[in-house]
Parts: C-alpha cells; sequence; structure tokens
C-alpha cells in the first residue's frame, strides 16, 4: 500500500502498514491539499465517579501516528449522546418469568419453523467488509441508543431475526488473517485463495502478472448469467475494490484497479469491467471510483482528474459498448440516480465519486450528489425485478472497514447502521419466499468491545477506569492502530463519542489491521438452511 505523502512510518511499522493499507482509502494515506486543525477536546460529564487514590498526570503528547491521521482526516460531526442511556422495561426485566417465556417463545417458534427448499428465484449477498461479530454486537447497541435513545443491548439489527446462522472461517491459502481480496475470492468463486488476489486459484501469488486463463475462477456472477439470470453489483467503495472486483476480475494483485505493471499482459480491473464477461453483462453497477475509468488527462464531472495511464476513458467505452442494447444510462448523482426509469434502463451505471463514496457523518445534509447505500441498493432492486427469470445483486457496505482502519469506532457504526437500513429495506421488499438474502462479513477487525460497563452506558463511552493505573479506557478499542502510547493518559475530558475520536490501540500499527477470527453468515429464504 501507499504511505502518507511525504511521510514515512517507523521502519518497525513497515510491514504492518502494507496490509493494513491493503483495504484503506486512499483518501488517508495520499491525503492531498494544507492541513486539516487538529479538532479541539471538548469537555464533558461523564457522571462518573472517579476511583483512584490520586489525580492522574497531565495529558501525555499526542502519539505521532495520531497526529498524522489528524491532519489527514476531517473532523466529523459531533457526539450523538452523552452518558447513559435508560433501559426501556426494566421492570419487565427484572421479573424472572419474562425470562422463561422468552425461552419458551424461542423454543416454540423453532419447532414452529420450517425450511424452505423450493426455488430462489432472487439471490442478494449483503456483505459488511469487515463486520466481525464484535461490530454486530456494537453496531446493535449502537442502534438502540443513537435511534431511540434506550439502553440498545435488547436492540435487534434486520439480520438478527433470520432463521439460520452459521460461522465461516477466513483464513487464506497463505495467510492466518486475510485481506479482502482473497476472502472475496472465497465467498463469489467458492476457492481459497492467496493473500490479495483476485478470482485466480492457488497458483496466483500476490503481486504475480497472469495471461494464464486457466487460473482464471468462475464467479457466482458467471454461473448466474450463464443461468440466465440478471446480475448486479452496489458498493459504498471503489467498484474496481476488492469486495467487487472479485465477482468479475481476475488478478494477482488487487490494487491493479486502473494499471498494471510494465510488461505485463494481464488488463486492469477496470479494464475488465467493461470489457469483459461478467462484468460487462452486468444489468446494474453503482459505487465510487470515476478515476479508475479515465485518463490522467481527463477530468470526471466534478473536475477530478482521472488515474489512468492509457488514454482510455472506460466510461464512454461502457456507453458505446451499449449502444446497441436496450437504454443504457450513467449517472453521477444522487438526483440523477433517484430519477431512473427502471422500465426505460437496460444497463445503468452509477459512479458517484472519484474515489470511495463518503462516510455516513461526512455527507452533507440533503446531499444532492452522493446517494446513501439504501437508496443503491432500492434503485439495483428497481433494475432487476424486472428479470422474468430472476436476479442476482451483490451490495458491499464496504466503509465499516475504513472506518476501522483508521479506529475510528463511530464511523464504523454510523456505516454499519446504514448497511443495516439496506438489509431491512431489502427483507421488508423481497419476503422469503423466492428470494434467498445471506448476511456476512469478509473478516473482522482487531476491534474489542471491553471493560465491565453498566448497561445502557455509551458504547462510545468511557467503561470505567483501571485498577492498576486508574486511568479511564472506553468500551471499544483495538488491538492495533495508530493511537497507541507508550504511556497512558487521562482522556476523561475528551469527547469520545465524537466521529472524529480515535480510539487506542494496545500496541502501534500505521493503521488498524484485520482479525483472523471467524465471521457470522446469516441467512433466510430457500435453502437458507444450508
Amino acid at each position: 500500500g501507499a504511505s502518507a505523502r511525504g511521510v514515512r512510518p517507523p521502519s518497525g511499522l513497515r510491514q504492518t502498514r502494507r496490509r493494513a493499507h491493503a483495504d484503506t482509502p486512499s483518501a488517508y494515506v495520499e491525503s492531498s491539499g494544507p492541513p486539516l486543525p487538529v479538532p479541539a477536546a471538548t469537555p464533558r460529564d461523564m457522571s462518573r465517579t472517579w476511583t483512584g487514590t490520586a489525580a492522574p498526570s497531565p495529558t501525555a503528547p499526542v502519539h505521532v501516528l495520531l497526529l498524522l491521521l489528524t491532519l489527514a482526516s476531517t473532523p466529523l460531526g459531533t457526539a450523538f449522546g452523552e452518558g447513559e442511556f435508560k433501559i426501556p422495561d426494566a421492570a419487565v426485566e427484572a421479573d424472572k418469568n419474562h425470562w422463561y417465556k422468552l425461552g419458551a417463545s424461542g423454543i416454540d417458534e423453532r419447532l414452529r419453523h420450517q425450511v424452505k427448499v423450493g426455488r430462489a428465484k432472487n439471490v442478494v449477498l449483503f456483505l459488511g467488509d469487515g463486520m466481525g461479530i464484535p461490530t454486530v454486537t456494537a453496531a446493535r447497541i449502537y442502534k438502540g441508543q443513537r435511534l431511540s435513545n434506550r439502553s440498545g443491548e435488547e436492540s435487534v439489527l434486520s439480520w438478527d431475526i433470520f432463521p439460520h446462522l452459521s460461522l465461516a472461517r477466513t483464513y487464506g491459502l497463505d495467510v492466518q488473517t486475510s485481506d479482502s481480496a482473497n476472502t472475496a475470492t472465497a465467498y463469489l468463486c467458492g476457492v481459497k485463495a492467496n493473500y490479495e488476489t483476485l478470482g485466480v486459484d492457488s497458483r496466483i501469488k500476490s503481486g504475480q502478472c497472469h495471461s494464464d486463463t486457466s487460473t482464471h475462477l468462475p464467479s457466482i456472477m458467471q454461473w448466474a448469467q450463464d443461468a440466465g439470470l440478471w446480475t448486479g453489483i452496489v458498493t459504498t467503495t471503489r467498484i474496481t475494490h476488492a469486495t467487487p472486483a472479485a465477482s468479475y476480475a481476475h488478478a494477482g494483485y488487487r490494487k491493479w484497479q486502473s494499471s498494471v505493471p510494465d510488461g505485463c499482459a494481464a488488463k486492469d480491473i477496470a479494464y475488465q469491467l467493461v470489457h469483459n464477461t461478467p462484468g460487462s453483462q452486468f444489468k446494474v453497477i453503482l459505487g465510487g471510483g470515476r478515476g479508475m475509468f479515465l485518463d490522467k488527462s481527463m477530468k470526471d464531472e466534478e473536475g477530478q482528474p482521472g488515474d489512468r495511464a492509457d488514454g482510455l476513458n472506460l466510461i464512454q467505452s461502457w456507453k458505446d459498448s451499449k449502444k446497441d442494447s436496450a437504454n443504457a444510462s450513467f449517472v453521477w448523482t444522487r438526483q440523477q440516480l433517484l430519477a431512473v426509469k427502471p422500465e426505460r434502463t437496460g444497463y445503468l451505471l452509477g459512479l458517484f465519486d472519484k474515489d470511495h463514496l463518503p462516510y455516513v457523518p461526512e455527507r452533507s445534509d440533503p446531499d444532492t450528489t452522493k446517494p446513501t447505500l439504501p437508496e443503491m441498493t432500492k434503485v439495483a432492486l428497481d433494475m432487476l425485478l424486472r428479470s422474468p427469470t430472476g436476479f442476482v445483486l451483490l451490495v458491499e457496505g464496504g466503509r465499516i472497514d475504513h472506518g476501522h482502519h483508521v479506529t475510528r469506532a463511530g464511523l464504523a457504526m454510523e456505516e454499519a447502521l446504514e448497511f443495516d437500513r439496506a438489509v431491512e429495506d431489502t427483507v421488508r421488499r423481497l419476503g422469503s419466499e423466492d428470494s434467498l438474502i445471506v448476511v456476512t462479513a469478509d473478516h473482522s477487525h482487531t476491534f474489542t468491545m471491553g471493560g465491565y460497563p453498566k448497561r445502557g452506558n455509551n458504547i462510545l463511552g468511557i467503561a470505567g477506569y483501571s485498577d492498576v493505573d486508574q486511568l479511564p479506557f472506553t468500551s471499544l478499542a483495538y488491538g492495533n492502530g495508530p493511537n497507541s502510547r507508550k504511556e497512558r493518559t487521562n482522556f476523561t475530558e475528551d469527547e469520545t463519542t465524537s466521529m472524529s475520536y480515535v480510539q487506542h490501540a494496545a500496541f502501534p500499527a500505521w493503521l488498524e489491521t484485520h482479525a483472523g477470527e471467524d465471521v457470522a453468515v446469516y441467512a433466510t429464504g430457500p435453502w437458507a438452511h444450508l
């Protein structure tokens, strides 16, 4: 991966940094323009009793990596809530019979449940990038606190009610902890692959150029098209990013999105999307990444230069390739997307940013140019539900992962909530009689939720104070990442619930890494029990 412009990380961090950057937005590692001011800490009343015997020392100097990260980032929003949230049914929960009835009801529901074995006409695969089990738990609590102003632990995410749940191991052929490329190859092509490779088998290692098509692995999108189904992809990242790319591309290195090394006969990922199957036959493509499709000498609709160096305008190539087909439309703003008439549109390409789409808190309100994940998913369904034979749709909440990489848990939580809304809307619309809906993640993060906070404690707040140094710690933290300090500090007055707050990490890494534990797989609809 690339390092921050003009800055080299400490030598001991370079390997960790490379892996962390594999799924990290370029905005955080190649920031341009003048540095932004460091957001000042805001005093806050944590409504906590100090348990130490002596006052802690003043805040120590901020770790240099935290400073670099802050300078490269935009301060986002304010705290969503302070203090503690009330338990909505405390009196009911205090009655032991409530829990007996709840358990009996759950057993009865399972006994009545009948698996569906009819044909799944439609398949929607929702992928929360980096949405490990700790993220799911924290997001569930955050949802209750953020949206309902209640304790949150009892809240329900849209996939929590799915009748079937399993676990998936995420290791790669050559790594214990994977990136999003080899995991995407596994769940979209059905074959485990090597680190940082896309849509190719074990013979291809990371960074290895290849032109041998016998190494190529067909994806579920190819199988769907062969069966006469319509296909589409939706993501909040670049559409050439690892997760969506594995559905249509074959590459020895995931970062070959707009170019390949000199002498390499293979085509870059964006080129493959436009010119090769199955990508060229996608009915709907919605996400970011306009820069991957335009030459550096060209500017996109927002005046941003492209990233290619071969003179190609692949957006125009896509339009040209659809001239003989039913009406094809290219859109680049939210307004244009919401104005699409599916009955008059045979193919739809929407690229809403030069790079990834902005984080949820970064968007203006209302935002006329950047659509939400639920909005993109709705339009994709509007398009694909016109298929007489059915469809396969991949929907990625890609920036959950990015929020974790910069250890800003608030961002990851906001992205997870938007992902939850997209799933909820889809389940409500499609039902489960002839539509198989799967929700999963490609990997986890070194993201932890700990301490012994009271029920209803702000999930982004302080969980308690150490019995060793009497200093505070937050409920959410990371095993590694940029905000690792040699000396613990007293951050009681920091606004930990702000979207700009960077959670603490146990040991330093240029950017936080993935974690290798199993991830959950939730399913509903025909054959979901498998």
